[in-house]
């Protein structure tokens, strides 16, 4: 085939892109570096199946996992015929031809009956009420005594938790015979009392509104799956796999054998950073498990970043020796792509950074939502849409936003704060509930996801990465990548 064939967008695919789309016979698993062209190699496949296969565009389903990433890849393909969903609007779809009623549950109802339970419900039940001073080793003679503990942030905290533990039960597409499971392994844990009675509420709470969860719309239209054809999709292609939940797996797996499709998934094992909504990187790794006889292609030509940078970002996620191994490659290069910005007082810092960068837009980014205010005063930010904002007299375009909202999209130069070691910083070195390792697998290397969270933030830069490195408590990456010298320039503020 005529290689012009593959010039996307004014861009020319390279070979690992264009045998990902030409070779692959039935499932097929694209492994693709940061920066190496995925969304470019999703809309070749995608004219190759319209123009060479002759598919009809309504029989091609592209799915990925945002509203908002989906909005951009419909915009980059250009054919209005062709359905692009999240898989929460193809739940809707296969609800709407089947003609089932449902009301959207309100964002907040999870928490909301969370909280009413301890307010209204456990204090007056005996058992559960034991079950609850056996957890916080209180006795709560008075009801007054009781109420005013529920304001502690102490129970705020045990609220977040189990409205997170029922989510992951939930995400994992759990059966109450599987909650019977953890309580056998728990001894009777009291908190499994507790969040087993919330959890019947919940259900109860739906079910008398007719209220279905996102969840609960997937679920039920995999039930629809389950009893009839209801899909006629020929090649579906899933963007950004790696963020796959057990739910969703079931759900794409139920689809895939209800319309007898090809299917193609997208990702980056490299940029998994989703474990705290139920994710699960095992179903990108252990793909041709789920999917028998798939075949893996590897996308390792990078064009957004230096081979320098590359060099350094993968050599360091790629210390667990359990992910997918890539020989990730640029045609760009820059001697020294990393900047070691060492400081006492931070908001001087970071305006000495931004005043260093000459052109361009400059992408912060931060661990949590709240950390540009250690640099920057609150009152003198400016915020406008998508993590713009204004500040001061600068007149640079600036944009913060945490790593997490950073995957996927790039910037001409990128600077890094909240490098220091601790509970909020990078690593985050929270404690996790052993009430939840039941529903997350088991990390096989120490902080491994927050080793993907640094590696998708070093690598959304075009240029150089600014990384803002306190005197005192440096992050622990910051100390094991200081090795690669000679790409690292230091600069003392």
């Amino acid at each position: 085939m005529n290689k012009d064939f593959f010039i996307i967008n004014g861009y020319p695919l390279d070979d690992n892109q264009i045998n990902a789309i030409v070779k692959a016979s039935t499932h097929s698993l694209i492994v693709a570096g940061a920066g190496s062209g995925k969304t470019l190699t999703m809309i070749g496949k995608i004219k190759y199946l319209l123009e060479i296969k002759k598919v009809n565009p309504q029989d091609i389903l592209c799915i990925s996992f945002t509203n908002e990433s989906t909005n951009s890849l419909k915009e980059k393909i250009k054919n209005p015929l062709i359905p692009v969903f999240t898989f929460h609007k193809l739940a809707i779809d296969i609800l709407k031809k089947e003609d089932i009623y449902y009301e959207l549950a309100p964002p907040t109802l999870l928490e909301s009956v969370i909280h009413n339970f301890f307010q209204e419900q456990l204090y007056t039940h005996p058992f559960l009420k034991k079950q609850f001073c056996l957890l916080t080793k209180k006795l709560f003679l008075t009801k007054k005594k009781y109420l005013h503990f529920l304001e502690t942030q102490e129970h705020k905290e045990s609220e977040k938790l189990i409205a997170t533990f029922i989510s992951l039960y939930s995400t994992n597409n759990l059966t109450k015979e599987d909650f019977k499971t953890f309580f056998k392994s728990k001894k009777g844990n009291p908190l499994l009392f507790i969040i087993y009675a919330i959890l019947e509420s919940y259900q109860k709470e739906k079910e008398e509104n007719h209220y279905y969860d996102f969840d609960d719309l997937i679920k039920k239209a995999m039930e629809c799956c389950q009893k009839k054809k209801v899909c006629t999709y020929k090649e579906i292609i899933i963007d950004e796999f790696q963020d796959t939940s057990k739910l969703r797996l079931d759900f794409i797996t139920t689809v895939v054998q209800n319309s007898n499709a090809h299917l193609t998934v997208v990702g980056d094992d490299f940029q998994s950073i989703y474990k705290f909504s139920g994710c699960n990187l095992n179903i990108f790794l252990n793909f041709q498990e789920y999917f028998k006889g798939a075949e893996t292609f590897k996308l390792e030509n990078t064009y957004r970043n230096s081979q320098e940078l590359i060099h350094v970002a993968g050599d360091f996620v790629m210390q667990n020796k359990y992910q997918i191994k890539k020989d990730l490659k640029s045609p760009k290069r820059l001697e020294k792509p990393l900047w070691f910005c060492y400081y006492w007082n931070p908001q001087k810092a970071l305006l000495n950074v931004i005043g260093r960068i000459t052109d361009g837009e400059i992408l912060i980014l931060g661990r949590n939502n709240f950390d540009i205010y250690s640099y920057l005063p609150k009152e003198k930010i400016v915020w406008r849409d998508n993590g713009y904002f204004t500040f001061d007299t600068i007149e640079k375009p600036l944009r913060y936003l945490t790593i997490h909202k950073s995957k996927g999209l790039e910037s001409d130069h990128v600077i890094l704060i909240n490098l220091i070691d601790g509970e909020l910083g990078l690593p985050a070195k929270r404690p996790t509930n052993k009430i939840l390792n039941h529903l997350q697998d088991k990390e096989l290397f120490l902080y491994e996801e927050e080793r993907r969270l640094f590696y998708v933030a070093l690598t959304r830069t075009k240029n150089e990465c600014f990384l803002l490195i306190p005197y005192l408590n440096p992050s622990m990456f910051i100390k094991e990548i200081k090795k690669y010298k000679s790409f690292i320039q230091n600069l003392y503020l």
